[in-house]
């Protein structure tokens, strides 16, 4: 056994030790990802009263040698990583490049212990490093030991004397956003599978649409021309939403707009660029919108967003009117005669689409309430279109846009020209 320490301040790796606990075990992830597993289980072992004792990352990857944990584990950032952008073998991109994930597995309990088993020519071989938390910085590695040659490589990592946070790692939200991070890296490498808690994460599953867009080029202030891809995932499960920023490799850095909402909609939008990662790497993606070329990039997809959602709610108004015609829900039977009942069609369409879209006590009403309901719209949009306007204005907050196009096609100037006549 060897005993190696650290050679980075200490109170550098209490704050890496510190990161919340989805953060670190998404790197323990990555690392798998990075050491070209094909599968990786996050296991976790429960005591007798169902709480968590020891949590395990188990990967297919192709290990980590003895003398590279000598070096690795020494040395804060001296990973092979930064010498390539690629996995040796299947030329994956690489997550990590500055060896922080191995000390950030110390948030999640106080003591860590690393099996790697890898190749040397044509023998198979492992070791074992462990750390603990009392002793951060410092870690035994135990020499290698000679195994059969059809012994599979990879590793695992086994976290014991679990904290309290744990706990958040598991449940429906868990999955959820440990889905979120990987996503776009499973779309990207299908032969890769991640089982975790017993349950293998698929993105299909959870998603309801998929959009990819090219942003225009942009000048940054330094003159330098950036290039950036928009990746737009709409959920299945409601709630989510926000703008992630990624490099061009769509390895997520930070969570720039979380509460950049678009009515009705449940999404994500990785924002993908090589000039994330130069920010990234110059300490600047927290500055968030004061940086001028984080500004530039988010007004971008912003713009980009808008465009996406409005032609998406469209689409979305087109399949309800077509379900309410085919399930005899909707009030009107035969076409318009005259541009008079065709304005009022379209208002009608406005409102009721917009309702059911947003306003679950409709859209989950039975068949004989949304017939009462939009019976009643109809009625109403008939006497006073402006009127309804208002009204659902006060109970739901009507989008703007919405009712100014309801104006104009009733025929009502806004107020400012109005007075100007």
């Amino acid at each position: 056994m060897k005993v190696i320490t650290v050679e980075v301040r200490e109170d550098h790796l209490e704050t890496l030790a510190q990161t919340k606990p989805l953060v670190a075990l998404a790197e323990l992830i990555w690392n798998a990802l990075d050491a070209e597993a094909t599968e990786t289980r996050v296991e976790f072992v429960e005591n007798e009263l169902q709480g968590i004792e020891k949590i395990r990352i188990v990967d297919n990857g192709h290990g980590l040698h003895y003398d590279d944990a000598l070096l690795v584990f020494r040395n804060l950032g001296g990973s092979w990583k930064r010498q390539d952008n690629r996995t040796r073998q299947r030329k994956r991109m690489l997550h990590g490049k500055y060896g922080k994930g191995r000390f950030r597995a110390f948030s999640l309990g106080n003591t860590v212990n690393w099996h790697s088993t890898y190749k040397e020519g044509k023998d198979v071989f492992s070791c074992r490093i462990s750390g603990d938390a009392s002793k951060l910085g410092e870690f035994a590695i135990y020499s290698q030991q000679a195994e059969p040659p059809d012994r599979a490589t990879g590793m695992v990592v086994e976290i014991g004397q679990v904290n309290d946070s744990a706990g958040m790692l598991r449940g429906v939200k868990a999955m959820e956003d440990i889905t979120n991070l990987f996503a776009l890296y499973l779309r990207q490498y299908p032969d890769t599978r991640i089982v975790y808690d017993g349950l293998p994460l698929d993105p299909a599953n959870a998603e309801r649409r998929f959009a990819r867009y090219s942003l225009d080029p942009m000048v940054m202030e330094s003159g330098a021309r950036v290039t950036a891809e928009l990746d737009v995932v709409e959920w299945n499960i409601p709630g989510k939403r926000g703008v992630v920023l990624c490099d061009e490799n769509g390895f997520m850095r930070v969570n720039a707009l979380p509460r950049l909402h678009f009515r009705g909609f449940s999404y994500t939008a990785y924002l993908k660029s090589a000039h994330v990662a130069t920010l990234d790497r110059e300490g600047l993606l927290d500055t968030g919108e004061l940086y001028p070329d984080l500004r530039q990039l988010l007004d971008a997809a912003r713009a980009k967003l808008r465009e996406h959602f409005a032609l998406r709610e469209a689409e979305d108004a087109q399949d309800i009117i077509a379900f309410w015609k085919e399930t005899g829900l909707y009030p009107y039977e035969e076409q318009p005669r005259t541009p008079t009942e065709t304005n009022e069609r379209r208002i009608f369409d406005i409102y009721a689409t917009h309702l059911d879209r947003i306003f679950t006590d409709f859209s989950g009403a039975s068949p004989r309430t949304k017939r009462l309901v939009l019976r009643l719209i109809q009625e109403l949009v008939h006497a006073d279109p402006v009127r309804v306007a208002t009204i659902l204005d006060e109970l739901i907050t009507f989008p703007e846009e919405a009712e100014e196009k309801i104006m104009a096609l009733a025929g009502v100037q806004p107020e400012e020209e109005a007075a100007g006549e």
